[in-house]
């Protein structure tokens, strides 16, 4: 036992004498080594210098110039182009004219436009600043200019025997009708179109096409064609019996036909480019005038406002008989009436040949 004790005392000796010798050599080793040796740095190739960054610049919109609003009425008082001038329709009785200014609206009020010397007018107006609440009325001196505003004349039916008696007035006056037959062609379409006039074709019998089979409808718009192409009448446009039509009808007849026309009591403008396939015509026939003071108010107000929206602006107007008993037609004098008021402001006479695609023979 004693043997055993003394065996273990020596082996924790030992165990503690190598453990110190261990450490001792690790002190030696830290306080006697140098310097780790140095890394040789091999250079690389010289960088190629970078462009600079490129972003994407934003577009930068200019800001619409802000004018005070008497600026503005300034400009409507010189009748300056760069107001930008439209209209609205309701009936002959609710024309307007608006015009927008930068940030200004402007409403004339063409209604009581007063006649001045020398063929001007006198037209009141007013100017809004909606985004600040005001608001500025005053009035200007307007002057027919020279332009390409006019109208598109048509007269409907089969009044030859009453059209032809007024070619005089018509020559008088310098204006150029399109004369949309019904029915067979005759002398007056070749004495027309001598005269410098249009025809037109309004089918053989005057039907509503929306009433009837399609065989029907191809053999009233198209079977008469070629008696009226071969002699010499184009037939460039069509017109639709009470002005009734369907989409498929104005397709099926695009490729006969220039232009097709409707027609009813809405009163429309048209800018010269924008004329094509079909267009609508304002009827001023007598049963929707009972007095001629209301025909002429209402029809100066048409023609005013064609005219003084100016540049191109086409407006159609539609008529049947020329008779003062005749209640789808015009009086005489009413007839008369219009060609002195578009002689009075420079507006010219369009046939529907003037507008649109040429039918060949």
């Amino acid at each position: 036992m004693i043997i055993y004790q003394k065996t273990i005392k020596l082996r924790t000796a030992c165990r503690r004498t190598f453990l110190w010798l261990l450490m001792f050599i690790a002190l030696v080793s830290c306080t006697t080594r140098g310097p780790p040796a140095a890394v040789p740095v091999i250079p690389g190739p010289p960088e190629k210098p970078r462009p600079p960054a490129v972003f994407p610049q934003s577009v930068i919109l200019e800001p619409e110039p802000i004018i005070p609003i008497d600026e503005a009425v300034k400009k409507v008082k010189a009748n300056s182009p760069d107001i930008i001038k439209s209209y609205t329709a309701d009936s002959e009785e609710d024309i307007r004219v608006v015009g927008e200014l930068n940030r200004f609206r402007v409403v004339y009020d063409l209604r009581n436009a007063a006649p001045q010397g020398g063929g001007g007018f006198l037209v009141a107006f007013s100017v809004e600043d909606p985004a600040r609440n005001e608001r500025r009325e005053d009035s200007f001196l307007w002057m027919a200019e020279k332009d390409n505003a006019g109208i598109l004349l048509s007269l409907d039916d089969d009044y030859q025997d009453h059209w032809e008696r007024y070619f005089d007035l018509f020559e008088q006056y310098g204006a150029k009708i399109t004369f949309f037959i019904q029915g067979e062609m005759g002398p007056f379409c070749l004495e027309a179109r001598r005269r410098g006039h249009d025809i037109g074709y309004h089918t053989r019998h005057h039907l509503n096409l929306t009433k009837v089979s399609e065989p029907v409808f191809r053999s009233e718009t198209l079977s008469g064609l070629d008696e009226f192409r071969n002699a010499g009448v184009p037939l460039d446009a069509f017109a639709y019996p009470y002005g009734l039509s369907e989409p498929w009808m104005i397709e099926a007849l695009a490729p006969f036909f220039g232009l097709q026309r409707g027609y009813g009591v809405r009163f429309h403008i048209y800018r010269k480019e924008k004329i094509e396939g079909y267009i609508a015509s304002k009827a001023i026939d007598n049963i929707l005038f009972k007095e001629d003071d209301q025909f002429e108010q209402a029809l100066f107000l048409m023609l005013f406002t064609t005219k003084f929206l100016g540049q191109d602006h086409i407006a159609p107007f539609t008529t049947h008989d020329i008779a003062d008993t005749a209640q789808w037609g015009i009086k005489p004098a009413r007839l008369e009436y219009l060609f002195k008021i578009m002689k009075d402001l420079d507006l010219r006479f369009y046939r529907f040949s003037d507008l649109g695609p040429k039918v060949p023979l």
